[in-house]
Formats: structure tokens, C-alpha cells, sequence
């Protein structure tokens, strides 16, 4: 299957660009591993996330390493969902499924290990950990954090908290993770049903009340499977804001 081309923004970062190529190498990732990078976009990719991926294009042989771009697809429920049916229909040139699947946010630039890293614990869903930023309603405060969840537990007020995996501290059981640098095996997808992402509203569909990265989650562990977060795994956050 072809892949659609993709414009980038002309201005990047050269002394990161650079970094990138100076430290390049082989990879050692399984021969058996057949992997799909693919990236949900409204047309743009931030250019350290470019420079990434020329890395890994370079340092991965051909025939384990595919790209895909979901390009002005909306909303990233539909985007994601693409990107599924695409993994499941595409084979390399040898003629092997493609066996895993690892969606980056276009604003997401995971650290040069990252694929070896998730790869290395062979687990059918890991994540990276990316911070976000969030608007509290409560204190009309925002506060980042990161986009993996541990459980949820009561606090002595009755109030509901989610906890966080400390960074570097391994690999952790979580129960929610966001999709911006999300590892899952092909075998996750061949006991799911369709659709694989989805967003929850209210009835009105008025309210939002489930992301589609929480949804699939929900629906993994739902089927069986176990989630986990590498929290070596750390991802860059670009965020631009217009004053």
C-alpha cells in the first residue's frame, strides 16, 4: 500500500537534526519484528519529530520499519481507526503482516531508544510517558502531567485521584495511557471489535465524557489485556500557543 506524501514546515531544528544523524546506529530489535510507525497529522509534523523518524529510517532495516500518516484525517478517533485498518492490510515486501503497531502524536518526540525500549519488553500494549497540560476546573489552575495512569484511589475528602508512574523508575502496570507514543501488538487488534478508538459523549453530545485513547484502553483491558508504561520512556511536548 502507498504511502500519501506529507509536507514539512521548512523551518526545523538543525543543531537537533544534527544530534540525530551524529548519534546514528543500528537498532537491536528482534528479526521477527515487523513495525508500523504511524502518525495521526492535520498536515504538519513538528520537525524534531522528522528528524526522529530520518534516525530511525536509517538505523532500522528497511523491512521491518513502515511509516504511515493519517493526513487531515478528523477527528482522531476516525484517524486512528484509519491507521488500524491500514496496519492490518499492509504486508512488507517480503510478504510478513506487519506485527506491531506504534502511534506518535505529530507533537510528540519520543527519546532515539524508544522503539527498543517498548519492543524489548514484549508486551501486547506499552506506552512512553508524555506530559500534558490540563485546564482544573476545581482550583482554575492548569497542570501538567503525564499521560499514564496507575489506578485510581480515594482520597481521606472522598475525592477520586489518579496516580501517576514516577519517571525512570521502570516499567509499571497501568489502567489508562494517551495514544501520543502507544506500542500495541498486532494480537491486541485480532481480539478487539471495531470501532478501536472512539470518543464519549453525553446523550446531547454535548459533554465530552471518554477520549478515544482512554476508550481503547478501556476496551484492552476489557478483552483481557494487561497495559504498561515504560517511564524511561520519556517523550517531548511541543505545544504552540498564539498571544
Amino acid at each position: 500500500m502507498s504511502v500519501p506524501e506529507i509536507s514539512f514546515k521548512p523551518l526545523y531544528n538543525g543543531a537537533f537534526f544534527i544530534l540525530c544523524m551524529v548519534r546514528l546506529k543500528s537498532m537491536k530489535i528482534s528479526p521477527d519484528v515487523r513495525l508500523m510507525v504511524a502518525i495521526p497529522t492535520m498536515g504538519s509534523i513538528n520537525t524534531n519529530l522528522v528528524a526522529r523518524l530520518l534516525k530511525w529510517k536509517h538505523a532500522i532495516p528497511a523491512h521491518q520499519l513502515h511509516f504511515y500518516f493519517a493526513i487531515n484525517v478528523a477527528p482522531v478517533d476516525r484517524a486512528r481507526n484509519q491507521i488500524v485498518d491500514v496496519f492490518l492490510n499492509t504486508k512488507t515486501p517480503d510478504g510478513f503482516p506487519l506485527t506491531h503497531l506504534l502511534m506518535i502524536d505529530s507533537d510528540t518526540i519520543p527519546e532515539d531508544d524508544a522503539i527498543e525500549r517498548l519492543l524489548s519488553h514484549g508486551k501486547p500494549v506499552v506506552s512512553g510517558l508524555t506530559p500534558i497540560i490540563n485546564f482544573d476546573e476545581k482550583t482554575k489552575q492548569w497542570e501538567t502531567f503525564d499521560n499514564c495512569f496507575v489506578e485510581v484511589v480515594t482520597d481521606e475528602n472522598g475525592e477520586k485521584r489518579t496516580n501517576i508512574p514516577e519517571r525512570h523508575t521502570g516499567l509499571h502496570k497501568i489502567i489508562r495511557c494517551g495514544g501520543s507514543c502507544l506500542l500495541i501488538h498486532r494480537k491486541v487488534f485480532n481480539v478487539l471489535t471495531k470501532p478501536y478508538f472512539r470518543f464519549d459523549y453525553n446523550e446531547d453530545a454535548t459533554v465530552h465524557k471518554r477520549s478515544e485513547d482512554i476508550y481503547f484502553c478501556d476496551k484492552v483491558r476489557e478483552a483481557g489485556f494487561d497495559i504498561f508504561a515504560d517511564s524511561d520512556v520519556t517523550c517531548a511536548h511541543e505545544k504552540k500557543i498564539v498571544i
